[in-house]
């Protein structure tokens, strides 16, 4: 059974690793796109504008990152996964319309 103490220090350390992972997937993006969209991207998807978790926002930026990997324009890619779909239902919808 842990103490009380001991639950405090694993959530700061799960927190530590949720914000590196965080900082890790911008700098990513910001490599792939630019400084600049990677910070408009951090801002509109901030879990503090919404009702959604920061592990949720971490989902969120690992999927930008994954549709831009995929070639979809940043920001289109930036309003898909605003919309809840997996990266892979966007990705599949991006080239049926690309094929068109």
């Amino acid at each position: 059974m842990l103490s009380l103490s001991g639950i405090a220090a694993k959530m700061k350390q799960e927190a530590i690793k949720c914000r590196n992972q965080e900082q890790e997937t911008l700098q990513i993006i910001a490599a792939k796109t630019s400084l600049e969209f990677a910070e408009q991207a951090a801002d509109i998807l901030d879990s503090k504008k919404h009702s959604y978790s920061f592990k949720a926002y971490l989902v969120l930026l690992m999927r930008l990152q994954k549709l831009i990997d995929e070639g979809i324009p940043n920001c289109l890619a930036l309003d898909a996964v605003q919309t809840g779909e997996t990266a892979e239902t966007i990705i599949s919808i991006w080239r049926w319309g690309n094929e068109q």
